[in-house]
């Protein structure tokens, strides 16, 4: 790819590099079509896993590999839009 190792972080491959920051924050469960996309994004994400545990590693808030953590702990309030569905495909990729 032409990136030297030391350069790189896991963050350069994330399908969502560039995209609005505030629709994986505030915006996340305030549109529902809004949290599914993202959501369906994350799911194809090939550093979701890698994200997911920055996530909770650095206790952070906002949707860290599909999961909207607080604190670094899944925030079950902020993912009630999910289905069943979705979860079992979260913990496909290893994530929550």
């Amino acid at each position: 790819l032409g990136i030297h190792e030391e350069d790189f972080e896991w963050y350069n491959l994330a399908v969502c590099l560039g995209i609005d920051t505030n629709l994986f924050f505030e915006k996340y469960e305030s549109d529902i079509n809004i949290a599914k996309s993202i959501d369906e994004m994350c799911l194809t994400c090939p550093v979701s896993q890698m994200c997911y545990e920055s996530g909770t590693a650095n206790n952070e808030y906002g949707v860290w590999g599909g999961v909207y953590l607080s604190a670094g702990l899944i925030d079950k309030s902020k993912n009630i839009h999910k289905n069943e569905e979705v979860w079992k495909r979260l913990k496909k990729k290893s994530v929550h």
